[in-house]
């Protein structure tokens, strides 16, 4: 969190910002379903950065979480801007960068509108006809956008802002909110591959395994090449990941692989 509040005290590039929160992935919101949190862990443990819409011509989202509770699934879209934007002119009202940021939401909800989309959708990210069995499909809309000093100490500006993006499943959340999920410490950063597949890009340091997360593991390419990759993960656990991660790989292709409820651990 020190690191990070010196990145945004910075004035970094929009940039910046996107490859820190892709090395923590702990600390982009939109893992659990809105309202009340979710006791299921996102789809197959992953934060997927500059995830592809297919066949959408504008612009994509920067993450995008896929959540789910005991009725809906979410497809979870995170956008983040320059921290240095501001949401206010001097008028007050909002800016053009806020505005043309808010309206991607209208742009992607038109898009998922189309059932022919939504499986496409599901094609690509490997959601099953099993998985979506007896589960409505929802939208989780959640824009990152500028900093807390822009209206903390003025009443009439942070009332002003909790008028905006108030629409159904949609979050407006200043940078100074986000902090690490401790959750999600098992989360890694990955690029879609298509037909369920993954590329993992990045792996936190605090990266476990467990017989939970078995099988997700079976859908991660390049999983060992990103703990490699993470000088801040000692050499020695990061032989020790990769030779966890190879066992529990066996394990879930083994049709008989099961574990007593009650007796999950990390490793």
């Amino acid at each position: 969190m020190t690191q990070f509040h010196a990145l945004l005290d910075s004035k970094p590039s929009e940039s910046a910002v996107q490859d820190f929160l892709e090395r923590h992935p702990s600390l982009v919101p939109g893992a659990w379903t809105p309202g009340t949190k979710s006791g299921h862990p996102p789809f197959c443990n992953v934060l997927i950065t500059q995830p592809k819409l297919p066949g959408f011509e504008a612009r994509i989202p920067d993450f995008l979480w896929i959540s789910r509770h005991s009725g809906s699934m979410y497809a979870a879209m995170v956008e983040i801007e320059r921290p240095s934007k501001t949401l206010f002119t001097s008028a007050p009202v909002p800016t053009a960068e806020f505005t043309q940021a808010y309206n991607q939401f209208a742009q992607w909800r038109i898009w998922f509108d189309w059932p022919a989309n939504q499986q496409l959708f599901y094609d690509h990210y490997g959601i099953t006809p099993k998985q979506l069995f007896s589960l409505d499909f929802d939208l989780h809309f959640i824009l990152v956008f500028g900093r807390r000093s822009e209206f903390e100490s003025k009443p009439k500006l942070s009332k002003l802002r909790g008028k905006l993006a108030n629409g159904r499943n949609e979050e407006l959340i200043s940078f100074d909110r986000l902090s690490p999920d401790r959750w999600l410490d098992c989360a890694v950063t990955v690029t879609p591959a298509g037909g369920g597949r993954f590329t993992v890009k990045y792996v936190p340091e605090t990266f476990t395994t467990s017989p939970h997360g078995a099988h997700d593991l079976l859908v991660l390419d390049g999983l060992e090449a990103a703990i490699d990759s993470n000088d801040d993960i000692t050499p020695d656990r990061r032989a020790f990941l990769k030779q966890r991660v190879a066992y529990w790989c066996k394990w879930a292709k083994e049709k008989s692989s099961c574990f007593i409820a009650g007796s999950a651990y990390s490793e």
